[in-house]
């Protein structure tokens, strides 16, 4: 016959039941009175005295469970040893009889249990459910928190994130009825990584600072360390090194040896900051004690994400096989858990970046196509060991391929990417600040027209006129254009102004408009300018048709607005002259349909009908194609156009 464990009836605390000599019990009590000070020591009590309080009718061995549970997640240490308690839960928990409030915490500490141990569990969404419904009850306020927290990093691992954060916003009114302090920090400490998942920094450092003046506060620190990686994340997901470094510090100090995960996730960090400053060694050392220390944890999904650190490393090194080796083992882990979506995709962008590497683009195609799906389908936009120049690479491939484009360009806006430098910008890729000078100037912030003073305007066209992507403007030249008629200092002076209204009201953490000493520049990376668009066309080694389309285009709306102004500020005679030559070199491809070089011929013609060698082209191409009526009637046009260039009658 099963064992039924039951409440006695004596009104004693509803964990222990009535006092007695038993000094198992007085060891457990004991325990119990130093969990809030001493997790670690506590669990393991716990953990120790519980074979000896297995066979007990009563709470003592459940109160055991709840205390190595809670203790084990409040310290994230040793997992695996929780594995007995887990059995001993699944198998008695049926015939377990007691309180409501009871019940309810030590279903939220199996829940917890088997988040960070058992993911693979066939009835761990059910269990899932259970909490969110102890969330939504009446019960003890600490229990409803625990079980949401447990609820909440659930979510998070497996990637639901709107779900997580929905939840994290239903959490805040809780949080401060609880006099629990472990659990308002466990609460601070997940709100900041849902806040940082989402970009949204300056609610997650709030969280960050709320939990460490709770911590100053209160004496307990046990949290210190997670608060403090999501601060250094936060920093190098945003390319702060220093920001990141200042975290790293806080961290070293703040979690014991025995805090396992803690000092995983602090040589993770360090790792990470060694790769973005090209210290790969060293990165590759510190990111191979995170897997271990990860694994010796006994918890699942960090090891995944830490084998995705280690194979991002490896591949940097140009060590293929051990990157794929360590890309298969978070693949391996992350199957524990049925549904891991952050895992599929760190792992297809990894994969994806493998292929393009080793020149297979349909697998790359492929496992591109795979990760960003999971990714648009729940808003991923910042994630671990997230590195600027690779995602720039990778949305560049996206956009190209027709790959989640609104998504793509969500994420180029969010994260500000520069387009990769060493190869074709895609058409579509997303600029923060657009501005068009070819024709009637005008300035897009975000993909909106945004009306600027006169003086911010003339500075930021004039600025996209006198540099390009290469060039520095100097301040005197700018000053001396903008202000011809102010002496040297006040001119200097008017521009400082102007710089700074015009900064401010671009509106971006990002310095779109950048200074050096003497100079100042438009940041290429973040700025679209379709007159420097043009000049990247009529330089290209080689033009496709598509780009010849484009710099007709351009070149249209060049000729078209090539008034006085265009004439101060842009070589307009120059690239008229070298879009021709462009068009002309392009036209005797004998691989481009005849109707598509006629169509580009005839645009040139009409953009700049004063240009013989344009004329002589379109006449040479019909004559070479048999159309000697096409050809007589262009030398006809050829010789009006040119005359009333000349003012013939």
């Amino acid at each position: 016959m099963p064992r039924v464990h039951v409440l006695p009836r004596v009104e004693q605390d509803p964990w222990l039941g009535p006092v007695t000599d038993d000094p198992v019990v007085d060891a457990l009590q004991d325990a119990r009175a130093r969990a809030h000070v001493d997790p670690y020591g506590a669990a393991r009590s716990a953990e120790t005295l519980f074979p000896s309080l297995a066979e007990r009718n009563d709470l003592a061995p459940w109160l055991a469970f709840t205390i190595a549970v809670t203790g084990r997640i409040h310290t994230l240490s040793r997992f695996d040893t929780l594995d007995p308690l887990i059995d001993f839960f699944e198998t008695e928990r049926p015939h377990l009889v007691a309180p409501p409030d009871v019940a309810l915490e030590l279903d939220a500490c199996f829940f917890g249990a088997l988040v960070f141990r058992r993911p693979d569990h066939p009835q761990l969404e059910e269990w899932a459910g259970r909490c969110e419904d102890a969330f939504e009850c009446d019960g003890p306020v600490f229990a409803r928190l625990s079980a949401a927290n447990y609820l909440l990093l659930h979510r998070i691992w497996c990637g639901h994130l709107m779900a997580a954060d929905a939840l994290c916003s239903r959490m805040m009114a809780l949080r401060d009825r609880t006099d629990d302090v472990r659990s308002r920090l466990l609460c601070h400490s997940a709100s900041a990584m849902i806040r940082r998942l989402f970009l949204d920094y300056d609610a997650c450092h709030r969280e960050i600072e709320l939990g460490m003046r709770l911590a100053d506060e209160t004496g307990v620190h046990s949290w210190d360390s997670h608060l403090a990686m999501q601060a250094a994340f936060l920093g190098l997901s945003r390319g702060r090194v220093e920001e990141g470094r200042y975290w790293l510090e806080a961290m070293g100090s703040a979690a014991p040896p025995e805090y396992l995960l803690d000092r995983s996730g602090y040589h993770y960090t360090l790792a990470w900051l060694h790769s973005l400053e090209q210290r790969l060694p060293r990165a590759q050392e510190h990111a191979a004690e995170s897997v271990r220390l990860a694994r010796q944890s006994g918890a699942i999904f960090p090891q995944a994400v830490t084998h995705m650190g280690l194979g991002q490393l490896y591949l940097d090194r140009g060590r293929v096989a051990s990157g794929l080796y360590h890309i298969a083992q978070a693949r391996r882990v992350g199957r524990r858990m049925r549904s891991a979506k952050p895992v599929q995709f760190m792992r297809g962008l990894l994969q994806a970046q493998v292929a393009f590497k080793l020149g297979m683009q349909r697998r790359g195609v492929k496992a591109l196509r795979h990760a960003l799906r999971v990714g648009s389908t729940e808003h991923y936009v910042n994630y671990p060991w997230w590195r600027r120049d690779i995602m720039a690479e990778l949305c560049s491939e996206a956009l190209k391929s027709g790959i989640e484009t609104e998504y793509v360009q969500q994420l180029i806006r969010l994260r500000r990417l520069r387009p990769p430098g060493d190869t074709v910008v895609a058409a579509d890729w997303y600029w923060p600040l657009e501005i068009d000078v070819l024709g009637s100037p005008q300035v897009k912030l975000d993909g909106e027209p945004i009306s600027l003073g006169p003086r911010m305007q003339a500075l930021l066209v004039t600025l996209a006129c006198l540099g390009d992507r290469r060039a520095w403007v100097s301040r005197e030249a700018l000053a001396d254009h903008l202000w011809p008629d102010s002496e040297g200092d006040r001119a200097q002076q008017t521009l400082d102004t102007a710089l700074h209204r015009l900064r401010r009201q671009l509106g971006s953490d990002e310095a779109l408009v950048i200074a050096r000493p003497g100079a100042l520049a438009l940041d290429s990376g973040l700025c679209r300018v379709d007159y420097w668009d043009l000049l990247g066309y009529v330089e290209a080694n080689r033009l496709d048709q598509s780009d010849v389309r484009e710099m007709l285009y351009l070149g249209a709306r060049l000729c078209a607005g090539a008034d006085e102004n265009h004439r101060l500020l842009l070589p307009v005679n120059s690239l008229r002259r070298r879009l021709v030559a462009r068009v002309l070199d392009a036209a005797v491809d004998d691989t481009v349909p005849v109707g598509t070089v006629q169509y580009w011929l005839e645009s040139l013609v009409a953009m700049v009908p004063d240009d013989e060698s344009a004329w002589r082209g379109l006449i040479r191409h019909y004559r070479h194609h048999g159309m000697e009526a096409a050809a007589d009637d262009a030398e006809c046009r050829c010789r009006k156009a040119l005359a009333d260039g000349l003012g013939v009658a």
